[in-house]
């Protein structure tokens, strides 16, 4: 069922407003929220308001959100996130983040104590529109086993780099598992079967059953490359931060206490290395030549870092989002419970 980008943030708004948090904060919230679903994300976007409900139903997290910046030097800070919701601390992190580049010409601001961040893309996308180059990750629950281990320590622990660039754009968005935890949760919703190259069950065999896979672990991407990474992330991400990291984070998806996810923001102004122009010319040249390059068997076309959810994002704008109808029939029933008038079920798509 599709549902028009623009009522489906109203929804939002509605929804976190009614669950306690403020009006500023309710609309970087949904923006975030749609704009993953707007891109095809939709383990990171929308449905996350039935988590956050749920965790708020149990006592596990605190509303309104309000972060505080706790160290501020020169071209770096870390904000603590007071255990709110992770959109609010990552949007001002990369807000922060951004200023301090264009006044150092870098910015590093690290969060401690948040949860749930959604898709990073959303916010390192927020910098490459202002002509930055931006990176950013955060740590997450156990649920990979470093490479050769059959022992879940760190969590999938994403990345996201934006690059500016005109039309299509760069942007990179990745767990540093094969796959992100939320799609293995819903083929479990599904019940369907997943790849045996993506978990191994509890006792350290490959598996295919979604919920053998949730109770075991994740294999890193590219094997030790991919587990390097992860650590790299926990560290700077989480250790560095003061945050958690292994075994001290929680699941954002159970209720067991507060996460602790940790996350970095990297943000980089390129017109201190060179004209923003020039460089969003160079970037036309190089995506041209990437993309004219010989073809391999079985493929029709070279994509960029991020060009399949630009298409999906310009079709949702013109044709509305595509929406489980469970996930449907779950945010109207948070919206009868907000008072709303609005139906997101009752929505024929179109931006």
């Amino acid at each position: 069922m599709k549902v028009s980008a623009d009522l489906l943030k109203k929804g939002a708004e509605e929804i976190l407003k009614y669950l306690g948090e403020t009006p500023e904060n309710a609309v970087k919230i949904a923006e975030i929220l749609v704009r993953a679903d707007m891109r095809g994300v939709s383990t990171h976007g929308t449905y996350l308001l039935t988590v956050i409900s749920m965790r708020i139903k149990g006592g596990q997290l605190k509303l309104p959100t309000l972060p505080r910046v706790i160290s501020d030097n020169g071209a770096t800070a870390i904000i603590d996130g007071m255990d709110g919701i992770g959109m609010v601390a990552g949007s001002k992190a990369i807000e922060l983040a951004i200023e301090k580049a264009k006044q150092y010409g870098i910015g590093i601001v690290l969060i401690r104590n948040t949860n749930n961040l959604g898709s990073l893309a959303c916010y390192t996308q927020k910098a490459a529109e202002q002509g930055m180059i931006a990176i950013m990750s955060c740590n997450a629950a156990p649920a990979m086993a470093p490479w050769g281990g059959a022992e879940k320590f760190m969590g999938t622990n994403p990345i996201a780099i934006s690059i500016p660039a005109d039309g299509v754009g760069f942007t990179a968005d990745m767990a540093t598992s094969v796959v992100a935890r939320g799609k293995i949760r819903k083929a479990a919703r599904q019940g369907i079967n997943i790849p045996d190259n993506w978990a191994l069950d509890i006792n350290g065999v490959p598996t295919t059953d979604p919920n053998k896979a949730l109770k075991g672990t994740l294999l890193p991407m590219g094997g030790p490359k991919g587990s390097a990474l992860a650590m790299a992330v926990d560290i700077i991400s989480g250790l560095l931060a003061g945050s958690g990291y292994g075994p001290l984070l929680k699941s954002f998806h159970v209720l067991e206490g507060p996460t602790r996810v940790g996350a970095s923001c990297i943000v980089i102004d390129v017109s201190r290395f060179m004209a923003l122009g020039k460089f969003k010319e160079l970037m036309a040249e190089y995506s041209n030549s990437i993309k004219s390059l010989k073809k391999a068997e079985g493929f029709s076309e070279i994509l960029m870092p991020g060009e399949i959810e630009y298409r999906k994002e310009q079709n949702s704008l013109k044709d509305g989002i595509e929406l489980d109808p469970q996930l449907i029939s779950a945010l109207d029933e948070l919206l009868v419970q907000a008072g709303s008038n609005i139906r997101l079920g009752e929505n024929k798509g179109g931006a």
